[in-house]
């Protein structure tokens, strides 16, 4: 049956504010969130891939009904539902075959912060109260899945994270195990920055252009207003006077700068600077 919604598929890195924008889009009373990244409901598909780059030949009718079924859990009745996992910066064409019309919000932040912010999580223990939270928002059969696919990655990455002292974190990208036998974590965490960033930008040329809207994460903070209205423009739905501006703020922007000392920035300068290259590049 057709779908009742309008998806909406925020796509960024993880640390880039996609949380951020997903809630203050979702203050539109016409738009409805996933209140968390379902990674596992995308993988159904192929949940026993070692990474997240989903091929949309993968897909079955079978695979793609159950996916939109699991995810329509999260709808009530608005004409839109917007949804922000990480970890589909790595598979848009996947994406789009789930959902042949979707409409694409791209958030993009600044390298430096975002490996600032991300290798932090890479070395925080999990948040058992926020995994918690996660799982009780789920229908009893989506959270048996959920509780599948968590433990057996747990299982796989307790052993790495017994050999190698830590564990993976956040979107995985193809070969991001080799690198973390290769190469510094740190120069690990920028790979998976600029995997995300470049996929996304490269998958998303064969997205009509109406469906996309690209968005700076450092021009969003310093202007919130304007830019939820540019939103509300690109989406279609009517204006609003936005709560909770307060809640964003600017000061963020820079503290990767500011917070890595001069090793840690030269690691990861080289791959910084060859995707903001290619940014500049493509526009």
């Amino acid at each position: 049956p057709p779908i009742p919604y309008q998806p909406i598929i925020l796509l960024g890195a993880a640390r880039s504010g996609t949380k951020l924008l997903r809630d203050l889009i979702a203050q539109h009373p016409d738009v409805e969130a996933i209140p968390y990244d379902v990674n596992f409901i995308w993988r159904l598909a192929d949940p026993y891939l070692n990474h997240d780059e989903l091929d949309p030949a993968t897909l079955s009718s079978e695979s793609r009904d159950k996916i939109v079924t699991q995810l329509s859990y999260y709808w009530r009745d608005s004409a839109f539902l917007i949804e922000k996992t990480v970890s589909n910066s790595l598979r848009v064409p996947f994406v789009n075959a789930v959902f042949p019309d979707a409409l694409f919000i791209h958030l993009i932040r600044d390298g430096v912060d975002v490996v600032e912010s991300s290798f932090r999580q890479w070395n925080s223990p999990p948040n058992w109260p926020y995994l918690l939270r996660k799982a009780s928002s789920f229908p009893l059969s989506v959270a048996y899945d959920y509780a599948f696919s968590y433990a057996r990655r747990a299982l796989r990455h307790t052993i790495r994270r017994v050999r190698d002292n830590h564990d993976i974190w956040g979107p995985k990208y193809k070969g991001i195990e080799a690198d973390l036998d290769q190469r510094s974590l740190l120069e690990v965490v920028a790979l998976q920055w600029a995997h995300c960033v470049l996929r996304s930008r490269n998958d998303l040329k064969n997205i009509p252009s109406e469906r996309q809207l690209p968005i700076r994460y450092e021009e969003f903070v310093r202007n919130p207003t304007d830019y939820l209205d540019q939103i509300s423009a690109f989406v279609g739905i009517a204006p609003i006077i936005w709560d909770r501006i307060d809640s964003v703020t600017w000061e963020l922007i820079g503290r990767g700068h500011r917070s890595l000392t001069e090793e840690q920035y030269r690691q990861i300068r080289p791959i910084v600077d060859q995707v903001e290259s290619h940014l500049k590049l493509v526009g």
